[in-house]
């Protein structure tokens, strides 16, 4: 065997050893926790279903009754490793997916370890500590933002790499790492990637007086290199999500300002937690304490794990260069999580807006979750130091072992499973609405505990609250089965102004008696209303409730009240009580217009597009209501020409239709992706050819 396969057998045994919390995983058990059931697997289904079809996935058609697809961040849209949810079912694929991001992961971090002057046997329980730290495993759920994770350790391993050589192969190595920490759509990461790259690019990183370090100017040019490669690579990702934040309800325009963005900070009584799980509360079962109100924890476990956090102490004193890196790194971490309890978090918020743009500040906690990680890393790198050669495999084996006893309940319960079926048997409650035909709109329900909450949840775990939530329908869960959700709080990156202001009315105006609420979901094609009930003997039950009279969502209006004025048209559409007949367009000269007649002949709506073929008796032009989310319609055809989208019912959309029969296409703004597309593809033949030119004249020396 060479020393190569040796040094490898090391990352082996941990990657084995990884496994051990997520055994269910090869079961026939699926992952559900967090917001698996409830996003990531109605958007990866969405993705699969479009790719399937053979429809470019413009468009996912049940959240929100059809929002962008491939501009919606947390989807991950542009994740090479989305083909396992083209070929493989759902639950078997997220499996996959969570297990490659967490061995990458853990590999990472065995590689940037090496690099720091760790034995592999060092090396492989400093992966270990990484891979199955609070953090690490509280992420997993989180599909995007688990990749993001898994690859900070890698995009560290190639700076130290450029920094010993810099050349065209270190400098694509490291662009294209980054490009998939940009693609995986978690904004987070884009501020820790570059503070860790800030934090290893300049300074020493080991005591080894065997790893220099390249001039610095070419280090620089490299790493500039290497940054516009990875823009250039990630350039779809990057122009649509711009161009989806522009407009979001996460900005201070839509609402989003400070007090909402702190909203999710981690409250200082938990860093305790740092110290060992539970100390508070078992966050893996317990959904919230009392004392901290309305509190949520984004990640379940914090702390580094005990022998982690005993080796970054060891780091801290003893580890040398580097220690005083890590743990600044760790620091501006934690202090971040905290939110508006020290000034450093609104400082950083009003200095660089996008930082309070990431919801849930506790989510910092993941970079400290690195940093940690590195301190622990020149901890073991001290201890490998004194070890004599004999001694040092049985004590890394030693403690990698106990590093697994330590951290396995924590993390498989973080994960939990329950049977695929959860995925696939549609719950009895959606009876009242069929799955459409191919080529049909989906049917729209409204959550209405989503609006007006019931406390369904108190008392319960984390598991029973997640198994409760699917029960009672929780968005978007029925997409699984076909079923569009509307109205339903959320500050998603991906949600317009509107969508949030629209939530906000319908919250306040539901428990009141007016029918103007009901009048309204009516008139945007909202089919029936799900409710939670209490059981006589304890527990909860779904209702689900059909609206009478239901429209459906395409209709053409037979009346339009048009005024610039939106408060003037808004007070109007009140006074009127939401007549569902009438179109209220904005940005139009005040009036009322009797517009001609017209009838919906067919239907397609598909991932690609809603397409609608549309008769109109004349001699004026009709009006085609479409109660999609008006961002959803930029892209309007008639017979395969442009025409202009009406702002209609105050973010939705509308379309002006002449007389006769037409073909009407509409879509989400495709320029951004297009052009990315072609940005990327320029970026990749320059990359492949710096490559190729490298190959063929190495540059220096290889790197270690």
């Amino acid at each position: 065997m060479t020393d190569r396969a040796r040094r490898h057998l090391w990352l082996l045994f941990a990657g084995l050893l990884l496994l051990v919390p997520y055994r269910e995983f090869f079961s026939d058990r699926v992952p559900v926790a967090r917001d698996l059931l409830f996003y990531f697997y109605p958007a990866k289904a969405s993705l699969a279903e479009a790719v399937r079809a053979g429809e470019v996935p413009w468009i996912d058609r049940y959240r929100w009754g059809g929002v962008p697809l491939l501009s919606a961040p947390g989807a991950a849209p542009f994740d090479p490793l989305n083909v396992l949810f083209f070929f493989v079912p759902l639950g078997a694929a997220a499996k996959t997916w969570i297990l490659i991001r967490l061995l990458t992961g853990l590999a990472g971090f065995w590689a940037f370890s090496r690099r720091i002057g760790l034995s592999p046997a060092a090396a492989a329980s400093a992966g270990l500590f990484f891979a199955l730290s609070g953090p690490t495993a509280s992420l997993a759920p989180f599909l995007g933002a688990s990749a993001a994770h898994s690859l900070l350790p890698w995009l560290a391993a190639f700076l130290l790499d450029l920094r010993r050589a810099p050349g065209s192969v270190p400098a694509a190595r490291l662009a294209v790492v980054a490009a998939l920490i940009v693609v995986a759509g978690a904004p987070e990461y884009v501020l820790y990637a570059a503070l860790t790259a800030v934090t290893l690019v300049f300074g020493r990183w080991t005591d080894d007086p065997g790893s220099p370090s390249a001039p610095a100017g070419r280090v620089a040019a490299a790493v500039l290199l290497a940054g516009v490669l990875a823009a250039a690579l990630a350039a779809p990702a990057i122009l649509t999500g711009v161009t989806t934040v522009s407009e979001s309800s996460r900005t201070a325009e839509g609402g989003f300002r400070l007090e909402a963005a702190a909203a999710g900070s981690l409250p200082p009584a938990r860093l305790v937690e740092l110290l060992s799980d539970g100390l508070l509360a078992d966050w893996t079962r317990t959904l919230s304490l009392p004392r901290f109100g309305s509190y949520y924890p984004y990640l379940p476990s914090i702390t580094p794990g005990r022998l982690a956090l005993l080796f970054s102490l060891g780091g801290l004193v003893f580890g040398g260069s580097g220690r005083l890196k890590a743990a600044g790194l760790a620091g501006i971490g934690l202090l971040l999580a905290v939110g508006p309890a020290t000034p450093v978090w609104e400082v950083a918020a009003r200095a660089a807006p996008f930082v309070a743009s990431i919801r849930y500040p506790e989510r910092h906690l993941l970079l400290s979750g690195f940093a940690f990680a590195w301190l622990a890393a020149l901890g073991l790198r001290a201890l490998d130091r004194r070890l004599v050669p004999r001694a040092a495999a049985p004590v890394f084996a030693l403690l990698a072992l106990a590093t697994l006893v330590d951290r396995e309940a924590v993390a498989r319960r973080i994960c939990f499973t329950e049977p695929a079926a959860i995925l696939t048997s549609r719950p009895a409650a959606l009876a009242a609405l069929s799955a459409p035909a191919p080529g049909a709109s989906p049917p729209r329900l409204l959550h209405r505990d989503s609006l007006v909450p019931v406390s369904r949840f108190t008392g319960l775990d984390a598991i029973a609250g997640n198994r409760l939530g699917a029960e009672l329908l929780m968005p978007e869960y029925p997409a699984l089965f076909g079923v569009a959700s509307l109205f339903f709080w959320d500050y998603d990156l991906t949600l317009p102004v509107e969508a949030l202001e629209w939530t906000r009315l319908l919250s306040t105006a539901l428990p009141q008696s007016s029918p103007l609420p009901l009048r309204f979901l009516r008139a945007a094609g909202v089919g029936a209303i799900e409710r939670s009930e209490p059981l006589p003997g304890g527990g909860w039950i779904a209702r689900v409730v059909p609206l009478e009279g239901m429209l459906p969502p395409w209709r053409f209006a037979a009346r339009v009240v048009s005024d610039p004025d939106g408060r003037a048209l808004f007070r109007r559409l009140l006074d009127e009580g939401i007549d569902a007949r009438s179109a209220y367009v904005q940005d139009e000269p005040a009036s009322v217009v009797v517009p001609a007649a017209g009838r919906i002949v067919s239907v397609n709506d598909g991932a690609g597009a809603l397409e609608l073929v549309a008769e109109v008796d004349g001699p004026g032009d009709g009006f085609l209501m479409l109660w999609r989310l008006h961002f959803a319609c930029r892209e309007a055809t008639l017979d395969g020409r442009r025409t202009p989208v009406a702002r209609m019912g105050f973010g939705f959309a509308g379309v002006r239709v002449p007389a006769g029969r037409h073909v009407v296409r509409l879509r989400p703004d495709t320029r951004w992706v297009k052009i990315g597309l072609m940005v990327t593809l320029a970026g990749a033949s320059i990359l492949a050819a710096l490559v190729v030119r490298a190959r063929r004249r190495p540059e220096g020396p290889p790197a270690g």
